[in-house]
């Protein structure tokens, strides 16, 4: 009965197909933006010295593993995968990204131009050992769909890393809608003067989807800083380690 109820709530607050398509498309696909924040991302506090390190020490070792990156962005993630030694194939919806990320890893991922919006129809079934997923799915609106695809194109002992904006942050930011709802945000992001789009989902509809897709937990992290951050950027490690930014899942295929 419970499961009926929440999967309703669900397809009620899906938009429609031309409202979540390709949401913030044309900022990430900006070339002027995407220079600026391959550059910036590269560095900074937020994504170099919090997100990005948090995420990579929830792989296990991908040596010789087919790993796909999921809104590659340009291209940081999928040059460590590859010095690890894993089999890449990177993907992106913007163009701009899908260049840096050429350039990141030297011709040696295999590099597409994909909407995670649309069926991932270019993958075969258990083709992937490990999706790697950063800071991407909360500009995509049916994650039914999505982590179904997912489940799909992993192997029967494959896991997905995916990180996202923390329901708490989200929701401290924008305390005038609905918790429990499925929103749609916009954000602005002075230091590259652009406003973004994304969706706020609660933790519970999190893991209700996770769960109806066919995902176990492993593991959640709410990420701190590393010691680095607070040498470089003392404001936002202060910000950082009073308050979840992000939020990680290592989440793998159920077994049953």
């Amino acid at each position: 009965m419970n499961k009926n109820k929440n999967k309703n709530k669900i397809k009620n607050n899906f938009f429609k197909p031309s409202e979540q398509k390709s949401l913030s498309f044309d900022v990430y696909n900006d070339r002027e933006f995407a220079d600026s924040y391959s550059n910036k991302a590269e560095y900074n506090s937020h994504n170099a010295l919090y997100e990005r390190p948090a995420m990579l020490s929830m792989l296990n070792d991908i040596k010789g593993k087919k790993v796909l990156d999921a809104g590659c962005g340009p291209g940081l993630h999928s040059s460590v995968l590859i010095d690890r030694g894993a089999d890449v194939t990177a993907v992106d919806y913007s163009g701009e990204m899908v260049r840096h990320t050429l350039e990141a890893t030297e011709g040696k991922a295999r590099v597409l131009q994909t909407d995670l919006n649309l069926p991932l129809d270019m993958f075969e079934d258990e083709e992937f050992d490990v999706v790697f997923s950063s800071l991407t799915v909360h500009y995509v609106n049916d994650w039914i769909k999505l982590f179904s695809e997912f489940n799909r194109i992993l192997k029967q002992n494959g896991y997905i890393v995916f990180s996202t904006h923390h329901p708490f942050m989200d929701f401290s930011f924008h305390s005038d809608g609905n918790y429990f709802e499925t929103e749609l945000l916009t954000d602005d992001w002075p230091s590259y003067n652009v406003k973004m789009k994304f969706y706020r989902r609660s933790l519970g509809e999190i893991f209700w989807i996770l769960k109806n897709t066919g995902f176990e937990l492993v593991e959640l992290s709410e990420p701190r800083p590393v010691k680095e951050c607070g040498e470089k950027f003392p404001d936002a490690y202060n910000t950082l380690t009073r308050k979840p930014w992000f939020i990680i899942f290592k989440i793998k295929k159920s077994d049953k």
